[in-house]
């Protein structure tokens, strides 16, 4: 609907009906998106008051006993942004990091709804509009790459996680990127199944199709968040398409033990672009903002 607004835009000469429609018909669509945005803000934070007990249970678990209402409030998200999932592949045991392929915040809903588990983010997240606050209610687990002590500490509670049985979604290619290749894995994520003995599982994360059209390079933008536009301006669009159609295929889990971190990162990195369709080179075209560890690998580089 909005692509077609935009084309008629050029031609509607004010005053005329033709004119009038249109103004009706983006009226509507804030109105929808306007709806959906503030659904998703009060059930957001009725989910996190129905997880009172989680909230404030001790670590280690509150991660594994935070899992399920993550998932709760991923599948209210996923519903109030029009994001339809289409999963395929056995879902990942208990337990499990599940690491996938990422081209922005709405990955979050588009996998979390999918099975019971909490994310492990980059320490920045924590600041995001209203995700960062929900993030923290939700147990995530926030690493930051650009501190190497902090980083280790960050992949030690994952493992803590994960032993305690949690299952741990990771983007370990540490940005968001157009989806049209895959960054080499960064592996510090990976050292946290090694210490947990915890199987690893490769999810690959596609959008399909953006209110009825193909995904293009004029949509694909508009759906993943990589390019550095405004958060609520780009949050704002995705909530006004009617639906986004998505799937995500998740491969056979390596299972432990694993021999080292670096390792683990390749096997995972090769089922991952073969999911994908990708070859060993394929790289996106455009990427968000690295962080300093990832320019300087000083976490779990190499």
């Amino acid at each position: 609907m909005r692509g077609m607004l935009d084309k008629n835009d050029k031609k509607a000469i004010p005053g005329t009906h033709l004119d009038v429609l249109q103004g009706g018909m983006r009226w509507l669509v804030g109105a929808r998106t306007a709806w959906r945005l503030q659904a998703f803000s009060v059930g957001s934070w009725l989910v996190v008051a129905r997880a009172w007990r989680a909230v404030f249970s001790p670590f280690p678990a509150r991660w594994q006993r935070s899992c399920v209402h993550v998932s709760r409030w991923a599948r209210w998200g996923a519903r109030c942004l029009g994001v339809r999932v289409a999963a395929s592949g056995s879902l990942p045991p208990r337990g499990s990091l599940v690491v996938a392929n990422h081209q922005g915040y709405v990955d979050i809903v588009t996998i979390g709804g999918l099975f019971p588990t909490i994310f492990a983010a980059r320490h920045d997240m924590r600041r995001w509009p209203m995700f960062g606050a929900l993030a923290a209610s939700g147990a995530t687990i926030f690493i930051n790459r650009d501190v190497k002590r902090a980083g280790w500490r960050g992949v030690a509670q994952v493992a803590a996680a994960l032993a305690e049985g949690a299952t741990v979604v990771a983007f370990p290619e540490g940005t968001s990127t157009d989806g049209l290749g895959l960054l080499p894995l960064r592996t510090g994520v990976f050292q946290a199944a090694v210490d947990a003995g915890a199987p690893v599982v490769p999810a690959a994360i596609r959008y399909r199709s953006v209110a009825g059209k193909p995904i293009d390079d004029e949509l694909r933008p508009q759906v993943g968040w990589y390019d550095g536009s405004h958060f609520f301006r780009h949050l704002w669009r995705l909530a006004g398409f009617g639906r986004v159609e998505a799937s995500v295929t998740f491969g056979e889990p390596l299972q432990p033990p694993h021999a080292d971190r670096r390792a683990l990162a390749a096997a995972a990195e090769a089922r991952l672009r073969a999911l994908l369709g990708f070859s060993a080179d394929e790289l996106p075209v455009v990427r968000g903002r690295l962080s300093q560890a990832r320019r300087g690998e000083t976490l779990g580089g190499g």
